[in-house]
């Protein structure tokens, strides 16, 4: 049975490469899927690639604030310290958590891009259609794709989500959920990593990383401590590109993450304690790890604003009144770039402004560091 299943889907991944481009799945072809993934499909691929492009109608300025395209982030950098998790104690029934349930130690770090440089994850909230997602390292040449995931397929890419203790991952009296593996629609936790299928409902949360295992335990290990299921993220100078859709949610608001996507991006770290516990984020003294919100609508103000802020050990700073538009009827392409320099730059781009290919230029790179539009600087 496994060797037919292989086969089958030996003859597939040759369609859908001929569909996709140089989209590939080696990581397929080792082993069965869990028994919460789903067979891949080419009408998946070419349905994906016709909504990507689907022109719905134009996305227009609300009147209030400034849209822009371009977003550049400087003095990103610097020397200071953050507090890493090292333990967390899971707590004990009837009992109340102790004051050291979550342990940190001081982390030193010093560089042009620093936190930034350490391995990251990128974050979605839907409403949100996802069509496309690379991930590119810099080499002698160009920035060579190292992740990818598209509706055809996936290659060095996992996704999770912060329902531990469900499927995969766990719960502790004193953490709560940890990360575990998403489900295809990161709804529900999943037992093995599963194949997304491209859509988050409203409120639904996921998260991405590479498929490399973190070799070791506790705090001492490749990926430092971590609860649950994890992987490693990616490190040094990148760039993410993402194309998506953040549709209107027309049902009624009665929760704070009632049609609120967004796209952020935060130190790996995180989402191997607690997203929303016990954690490294912060801001200034005693020191954040580093996240980035690089297109998050902000609940109760103006919906078709996605706004832009950065935190880290030296502080923060945010695009104010300045704004990516919403995409909503036509889909668009963020590039998120964290250049060796000590600057992040951040665009949006038409939905076929980028092909998503093996690798990118590096006059192209060089084209998008040249982008101007709001400026910000941390101190």
């Amino acid at each position: 049975m496994k060797n037919r299943w292989k086969l089958s889907m030996l003859v597939l991944s040759a369609l859908l490469q001929s569909a996709c481009g140089t989209t590939t799945l080696p990581e397929m072809l080792e082993e069965a899927p869990g028994e919460e993934a789903e067979p891949l499909a080419a009408a998946d691929c070419a349905a994906g690639n016709t909504a990507a492009l689907q022109d719905l109608g134009d996305d227009l300025p609300d009147g209030t604030g400034t849209s822009v395209s371009t977003m550049t982030i400087k003095n990103v950098g610097g020397t200071g310290s953050y507090d890493r998790v090292t333990n967390m104690l899971p707590g004990v029934w009837g009992q109340t958590c102790p004051s050291n349930a979550c342990q940190k130690a001081a982390t030193p770090v010093s560089g042009a891009l620093a936190p930034f440089n350490e391995e990251m994850t990128v974050n979605f909230r839907g409403p949100m259609e996802l069509y496309d997602i690379a991930v590119y390292r810099p080499d002698a040449t160009s920035w060579k794709r190292v992740s990818s995931w598209n509706r055809c397929g996936s290659t060095n890419l996992t996704f999770f989500n912060n329902l531990g203790g469900n499927g995969s991952g766990e719960w502790t009296l004193c953490g709560g959920n940890s990360q575990s593996y998403a489900s295809a629609d990161a709804k529900t936790a999943a037992t093995a990593p599963t194949r997304f299928t491209g859509k988050l409902d409203n409120r639904v949360e996921m998260n991405i990383l590479s498929d490399q295992p973190c070799n070791g335990t506790g705090d001492g290990s490749e990926c430092g401590f971590y609860r649950g299921v994890t992987r490693h993220g990616w490190a040094g100078a990148k760039i993410f590109a993402i194309r998506a859709r953040m549709p209107r949610y027309t049902g009624p608001i009665t929760q704070y993450y009632d049609d609120v996507p967004a796209i952020w991006m935060l130190n790996a770290r995180v989402v191997r304690t607690a997203q929303y516990g016990c954690n490294c984020r912060g801001m200034g003294s005693p020191g954040g790890c580093g996240e980035l919100d690089v297109a998050e609508v902000i609940h109760a103000q103006h919906p078709m604003h996605a706004t832009s802020t950065i935190y880290s050990f030296e502080g923060a700073t945010g695009s104010g009144s300045n704004y990516f538009m919403r995409p909503v009827n036509e889909s668009a392409t963020f590039i998120v770039i964290f250049d060796a320099s000590g600057k992040v730059q951040l665009l949006r781009l038409k939905a076929d402004a980028f092909d998503f290919g093996d690798s990118v230029a590096t006059t192209t790179v060089s084209a998008w560091l040249a982008r101007t539009g709001v400026t910000m600087s941390l101190p």
